[in-house]
């Protein structure tokens, strides 16, 4: 009996295979034949253009019913495999396999004639004004060609369709933005001098949402948004918050700008007004869903959020941050107008409640109305800074400042020496106003920080000290040209410096009891800054006291001194390099002796001199040889620089304190004049006047260069020791 049924099973199975046999034989020839039809017909429409009554659909239901019977034979062969795996693994795999060449080559078929389908419909619905439906069937398209798993781009005729979807793609395209261009319309945007601008949403074509939805379905939407949001910032929202403009809505329809004065910035309640009708009249057109939850104006915001929050900021909620402690305490109701403005902007779509832009800045107010106080106040001394250091005033001495009494009793306390009335005293001298300025600001900054809080009086405290810092490095270079090459600016910064340093070592004394008492801890001072400024102001004038003394040290290197000796005369320019040294020394004395204190200035140029004096000096007892005409001449020349250079002190006295070498030069004038005998009486054995500015080996060198060699000469020489 089992063997019955064996023998059954495997007839049947035999029969079931010969059947498959036929059906695959059978379905090959109907999918050859109608490749064949498929392929003419494509030929024709895409490649040779044909004229002909079309078969599409005929070619269609001819493909979906052999497409059907495969799936039936699929099942078959299936089924046939489970029974017979053993025993017909190998046919059964042919079989398969066969099934699946066909099986490719019927969906390249589909996948054809299902291309030709969707070029019909996109043409049909573009017709039929069915953007959004046209879009989806070209996006359908683009998925069948560019699938990676298709065989199609090895046809033949691939390269053909793909032109005609390109084609298709680009015309969509270009027909939809223009039609765009036509319902949202700008005017006054290509003339720079046109004064008025509009935005005309031409509504009653009642398409422009389906023309915006199919360009996000062909992924072009975001290119359109960020060009539409640049024109409405560059066009109409920059204007709003930076000129004063008018702005009117006509027929709810048009929205118009017209710029009344360029580059004059209105107020906040002005700007925010004008925002919110710009807003409203976009609301009103485009309140509509372009992709799920996506609204026209939610897909502006990546492209307008961020400009409008940083212009908005930067040039308009910036301007209004308080400047003083009164401002600040009046400022909560532009904090509630930003607010409200806000919520508007959320309550529209635009904004979440998560992105409100301007909160961060409204809630940090405190901290941006100190960092806004100390950017002008440092701006304000910047400015200060810059002013003509010669416009000048004279200072006078002022009271010394008085320190608050202290506990200890100072009275039981006996004093012997008393300090001189002007000790701790700035001496007369001018200064700049620019100084004075600087001054007067650093103690308004110090009268806002008493009245401050405790963070901000701390900024307050430390800006004020930025602003010395500021004078030291910004005036050497801001005004370098003159203070390298005119005396008098070099005076009057030095003055500046001292004047700023000398009130900057009680400044902070004289606040520390006003600030805020939790600041009393700090080591308040401006002791620092005291150091810093004299620093740069004794740098600044040395430097030019060099320069000047190089100004003479280069009239000397011509006045034909370097060839002393070497003719039996003295040469015609030396005389007069000698008067244009002092006329530059009385040069400095018309610019420096009203604009330095009297100590500084005689300090100063007697340095100066000094360096003329000993540069005469060396000069002289260097020579080897003297004339006795050459040395006549010497002392004329030397005897009108001790008439004229005491002249140049206040009082003529001082240059015995202030030039160094004076003594020493009198004595050489004394040389050059004198006999041995006088020579002799003035060393006085090394005790006398010659012996106390001359050594000995420079004394026997003025002796061998001014006297011929005698007996008397040998025998001053030897006793010179």
């Amino acid at each position: 009996m089992t063997s019955f049924f064996i023998d059954v099973l495997i007839t049947a199975g035999k029969l079931e295979k010969s059947n498959l046999h036929e059906k695959i034989a059978k379905i090959q020839k109907e999918i050859t034949k109608l490749k064949y039809d498929v392929k003419d017909f494509m030929d024709d429409n895409y490649v040779e253009f044909t004229t002909k009554l079309t078969r599409d659909q005929y070619l269609v239901s001819k493909g979906e019913n052999v497409l059907k019977e495969m799936n039936e034979l699929q099942s078959r062969i299936d089924e046939q495999v489970k029974i017979e795996l053993s025993s017909s693994a190998k046919e059964l795999e042919a079989l398969s396999q066969a099934l699946k060449e066909s099986n490719i080559m019927l969906q390249l078929s589909n996948q054809l004639l299902t291309l030709h389908e969707c070029i019909k419909s996109v043409k049909n619905y573009q017709e039929e004004k069915q953007y959004v439906n046209a879009a989806e069937t070209l996006c359908r398209m683009h998925s069948i060609l560019y699938n990676p798993q298709t065989d199609l781009r090895d046809l033949d005729i691939y390269i053909a369709i793909e032109q005609e979807y390109l084609k298709l793609y680009d015309s969509f395209l270009s027909d939809t933005s223009s039609l765009l261009q036509k319902r949202i319309c700008w005017t006054g945007i290509d003339d720079k001098d046109v004064k008025t601008i509009t935005l005309n949403i031409k509504n009653e074509f009642d398409d422009v949402q389906n023309l915006i939805q199919s360009l996000h379905c062909i992924d072009k939407l975001s290119s359109y948004l960020h060009e539409f949001s640049e024109m409405l910032m560059n066009y109409i929202i920059s204007p709003i918050i930076n000129d004063n403009c008018s702005l009117r809505v006509i027929d709810e329809k048009i929205f118009s700008i017209e710029i009344l004065e360029r580059k004059k910035s209105p107020g906040y309640k002005c700007v925010l007004h004008n925002l919110e009708l710009l807003y409203k009249f976009l609301y009103q057109h485009f309140n509509f869903t372009i992709h799920g939850d996506e609204t026209f104006l939610k897909g502006m915001q990546p492209y307008l959020l961020e400009p409008l929050s940083t212009l908005l900021t930067k040039d308009c909620i910036s301007r209004i941050t308080p400047t003083s402690s009164a401002d600040l305490k009046n400022f909560m109701p532009i904090v509630q107008a930003i607010d409200d403005f806000q919520h508007f902007l959320v309550a529209i779509g635009f904004i979440t409640d998560d992105q409100l832009f301007l909160s961060e800045y409204t809630k940090n107010i405190d901290k941006l109305f100190i960092k806004k106080i100390c950017q002008d106040l440092l701006a304000k001394a910047r400015n200060i800074m810059k002013k003509d250091l010669h416009d000048c005033i004279t200072y006078e001495p002022q009271e010394a400042f008085e320190f608050p009494e202290d506990s200890y009793d100072y009275d039981t306390i006996q004093t012997h020496k008393k300090l001189n009335d002007n000790t701790f005293q700035l001496p007369k001298c001018q200064i700049s106003k620019s100084a004075r300025e600087t001054l007067d600001l650093a103690r308004n900054i110090l009268d806002e920080a008493c009245s401050s809080s405790d963070s901000c009086a701390i900024q307050l405290f430390y800006t004020c000290k930025n602003v010395f810092e500021m004078y030291a490095g910004l005036i050497p270079e801001h005004h370098r040209k003159f203070l390298e090459t005119i005396p008098q600016q070099v005076a009057v910064f030095h003055n500046n410096c001292m004047y700023l340093g000398h009130h900057l070592l009680t400044l902070g004394h004289e606040y520390r009891d006003k600030l805020p008492k939790s600041l009393h801890n700090l080591n308040l001072t401006f002791a620092d800054q005291v150091i810093v400024l004299k620093d740069a102001g004794s740098s600044c004038f040395l430097e030019h006291m060099k320069y000047q003394r190089n100004i003479i040290f280069d009239i000397l290197k011509e006045s034909g001194l370097s060839a002393l000796g070497q003719t039996s005369e003295l040469h015609p320019s030396t005389e007069r390099a000698m008067r244009q040294c002092i006329r530059q020394l009385e040069l400095l004395k018309t610019v420096w002796l009203d604009v330095l204190p009297i100590n500084i200035y005689c300090r100063a140029i007697g340095c100066i001199m000094n360096s003329m004096i000993e540069d005469l000096i060396i000069r002289v007892i260097s020579v080897e040889d003297i004339p006795a005409d050459v040395a006549t001449e010497l002392v004329t020349l030397f005897n009108m620089i001790v008439k004229r250079a005491p002249q140049i002190f206040p009082d003529p006295q001082e240059i015995y304190r202030h030039v160094k070498k004076w003594e020493k030069f009198l004595e050489l004038i004394q040389v050059l004049g004198a006999s041995l005998r006088e020579i002799e009486v003035r060393w006085n054995g090394g005790k006398g006047p010659l012996a106390r500015e001359f050594t000995a080996p420079q004394v026997k060198q003025l002796i061998r260069a001014l006297f011929q060699n005698t007996e008397r000469r040998s025998n001053l020489l030897a006793s010179i020791k």
